[in-house]
């Protein structure tokens, strides 16, 4: 039995120390928008013209699709009001929604048009939106071999006019200085397309368990600054290159391109089918050679992704196995490796009495067995700390691990019996 258990540890073991090292990494790699604002004028991204001849407040389109959102849009409209970037222009597409999203998209864009009819008399405030225009669109028919969100993206993008394209999930929303801070980022690193991670707003236990679980996974798995820097340690140019997508991820909540990056790459259309669109967007990036980073949102951007358990489970269970691309083997194993590192050392723990009457080497799997919960739980209070997170996400962390293991067994159990879940009405 010690063998055995020694064998199943040790994975589990090699997890922490390479997810530690994470950590120290990304602690210096993964800039938060707070930290850019300093940076006020554009050069625009990629930039090599003459500086006079350069825009220092180019036009930002954000786009929104929004469908059956009428609880979440009004949060971020509003927070869009009090943005202090002069140029921008706001598309929101009303995907086919069954409740008063389009109401309030209209209403919104009646409020910008009088506010500046208002202002043509009386003079703008601190936060005008007098050079604003805000357009509401209807989606058209979803052709086939698209999913919803991705058609919706797509036809906002090709109503856009503007130098940067900012992508917003209706559930998010901003400091006044958010798309500021965003434009001030793009400039500072030159990048033609970047990422925010938002701060995620979770006020249940079901929440804090469970989205602190998913969102930590950025913070401890990815070393963020290969997305724009090939590993040093890859000994082969070209190698490098070649490995430097498989480290690009990004956030759909809040996706930004330079109007020229996003055409180049093929937008969504060249993603349409795909459930984790967002991670696609920024391999296809990566790949054609275009320059990208993310951020973390904290103090500039913020999201709660769903608030209730209901929302919860049908949410991720539609992405949960698209994130492996739906490839059996790396889930398993990622499945197997948590385990290893989250679920045994605990059970090791729990049953050490029975396991130190039946193994010889009982010490050295109890003492494994509590380095590793020991770890795990510093790691999370290191995340909660660096993100701002409440404390309470740390001492729910195994919470979450098992309910991604019961998650684990539904969608393989979607996967082989052919069922496919839905979201907002709609095949996923």
């Amino acid at each position: 039995m010690d063998v055995l258990l020694l064998a199943l540890l040790i994975p589990g073991l090699l997890f922490f120390i390479i997810t530690t090292l994470i950590i120290v990494h990304n602690h210096r790699h993964f800039p938060g928008l707070a930290a850019m604002i300093g940076d006020k004028v554009f050069d625009g991204p990629g930039s090599s013209c003459d500086p006079d001849t350069r825009d220092p407040q180019p036009l930002v389109s954000v786009l929104i699709p929004a469908r059956n959102e009428e609880r979440n849009l009004p949060k971020l409209l509003e927070s869009l009001q009090q943005q202090d970037w002069p140029r921008l222009e706001v598309h929101i597409l009303d995907d086919q929604s069954e409740d008063r999203t389009g109401i309030i998209a209209e209403t919104f864009r009646e409020q910008i048009e009088f506010s500046k009819k208002a202002n043509s008399v009386h003079g703008s405030g601190p936060h005008s939106t007098d050079s604003w225009e805000v357009f509401v669109h209807s989606s058209a028919n979803k052709p086939h071999g698209w999913l919803g969100k991705n058609w919706a993206c797509h036809q906002l993008a090709n109503y856009a006019r503007g130098d940067v394209f900012i992508f917003l999930d209706a559930d998010t929303w901003l400091a006044p200085d958010a798309i500021s801070s965003i434009m001030a980022g793009l400039n500072r690193y030159n990048l033609d397309f970047a990422t925010v991670w938002p701060h995620q707003v979770m006020e249940t236990i079901p929440e804090k368990a469970v989205v602190a679980t998913v969102y930590s996974t950025v913070a401890t798995y990815l070393p963020t600054r290969y997305s724009y820097r090939a590993p040093l340690w890859i000994p082969n140019q070209i190698l490098r290159e070649k490995v430097k997508p498989l480290f690009a991820s990004a956030c759909g909540q809040c996706m930004i391109f330079t109007s020229e990056t996003y055409h180049a790459t093929g937008g969504h259309e060249s993603v349409k089918n795909q459930v984790v669109e967002d991670v696609m967007l920024a391999k296809n990036v990566v790949k054609a050679g275009k320059t990208m980073r993310m951020f973390h949102g904290t103090g500039r951007l913020w999201c709660r992704m769903y608030s209730n358990p209901s929302e919860l489970f049908q949410g991720f269970r539609k992405n949960f196995f698209a994130g492996f691309r739906y490839r059996y083997l790396p889930f398993l194993a990622a499945w197997f490796l948590h385990f290893a590192a989250f679920v045994l050392p605990v059970l090791v723990l729990v049953c050490a009495g029975m396991i130190a009457s039946h193994t010889s080497d009982a010490g050295i799997v109890i003492w494994i067995s509590a380095t590793m919960v020991v770890v795990a739980f510093l790691q999370r209070i290191w995340v909660a700390k660096f993100l701002e997170w409440p404390l309470s996400t740390a001492l729910l962390y195994l919470p979450g691990i098992l309910w991604f293991h019961i998650l684990a067994f539904v969608v393989l159990r979607d996967r082989l019996s052919d069922s496919r879940p839905t979201w907002k009405g709609r095949s996923v």
